[in-house]
């Protein structure tokens, strides 16, 4: 079982990395065979070396090697899965062999002259380039500090500043919460009434929502929350798409907000794809664009026959519409 489990979690890493090197052997020189596929280029002036021992050959199947680049990569991804304690390398290399062999096999079937096997080279060959363009030209864009500074004082400001520690009762009608106020004024305890008479299910701990910010909160309650003082109840039921509330705030407190350093990365993605929206726009706007797809929404005007000069006979009766 050990060796089955082995195969499976090393076949699993081995389809990834060896599309992976087709690709980039592929992007280097597309008319390449396959028993070139895993050769790899001498480095060029000014590029870093490949560490020691990379090229090394670990096994050649029918004239094709394969390189402790590769099997290297594959025991690292198995680490960073959590499998590496499961799998070895003579098992990863064995799953290599047996894959190189099949993918000969494949070549030999003819498959990628199919048309079928052509659409989906061409439709990935398609997605990638756009994918690597768009990652490029995103890359490549011009932040600024002064840009990134203005997505961050407009993303704060739409922040809450405070958070709030409240209860409350939730009950069907506004008759019903007003009840509940009257009780209030004669004496009786919130908790003890929101255990009563809440529908919410926060009624068994008396109605305690802990503490939150008027951001998590639908608008109607948030904003009878921050009209309140801590210690006061609300003085009127509160209506939402839940009922009716009856609120009582029993504490507040500020509210630390991110610092700019820690939201950067996040800011910098954001205006990323701001620029590239506007980017996408502006070409959209310069393009000739032949829009064909007819609007259904809209019936197409009825052609009028050109030969018959003949007075059309009157309509019928249009049937009256039917009630439900």
């Amino acid at each position: 079982m050990r060796i089955i489990t082995n195969t499976l979690i090393a076949s699993s890493l081995i389809g990834l990395v060896l599309g992976l090197n087709t690709v980039n052997a592929e992007d280097a020189k597309p008319a390449a065979p396959a028993a070139t596929a895993t050769t790899t280029a001498a480095p060029a002036a000014g590029t870093e070396a490949k560490p020691a021992g990379s090229d090394e050959i670990v096994a050649i199947v029918n004239g094709v090697d394969i390189k402790r680049d590769t099997l290297n990569t594959l025991m690292d991804m198995a680490k960073r899965s959590g499998a590496g304690d499961q799998v070895d390398e003579k098992t990863m290399l064995e799953d290599l062999v047996v894959t190189e062999l099949a993918r000969q096999e494949a070549n030999k079937s003819g498959l990628a002259e199919r048309e079928d096997v052509q659409e989906k080279l061409n439709n990935f060959k398609d997605k990638l380039v756009l994918n690597t363009w768009m990652q490029e030209k995103a890359a490549a864009l011009n932040i600024t500090d002064d840009e990134v500074k203005a997505a961050y004082d407009k993303a704060t400001s739409q922040m809450s500043k405070s958070e709030y520690k409240a209860r409350h009762i939730l009950v069907k009608t506004k008759d019903e919460a007003k009840a509940v106020l009257d009780e209030l004024k004669a004496g009786k305890d919130f908790a003890d009434l929101a255990k009563a008479k809440s529908t919410d299910t926060s009624a068994q701990m008396g109605g305690d929502l802990g503490w939150f910010k008027t951001d998590s909160m639908v608008k109607p309650f948030a904003e009878a929350v921050a009209a309140m003082e801590p210690g006061q109840t609300s003085t009127e039921p509160v209506e939402t798409q839940f009922g009716w509330h009856v609120i009582k705030l029993e504490e507040k407190r500020d509210v630390k907000l991110p610092e700019l350093e820690n939201m950067k990365p996040q800011l910098k993605r954001q205006i990323e794809q701001e620029k590239m929206m506007a980017y996408m726009k502006d070409l959209r706007a310069k393009a000739d664009v032949k829009v064909l797809l007819k609007d259904e929404a809209k019936p197409a005007a009825a052609e009028t026959p050109k030969e018959e000069t003949k007075e059309a006979a009157p309509a019928a009766p249009a049937e009256p519409a039917k009630t439900q």
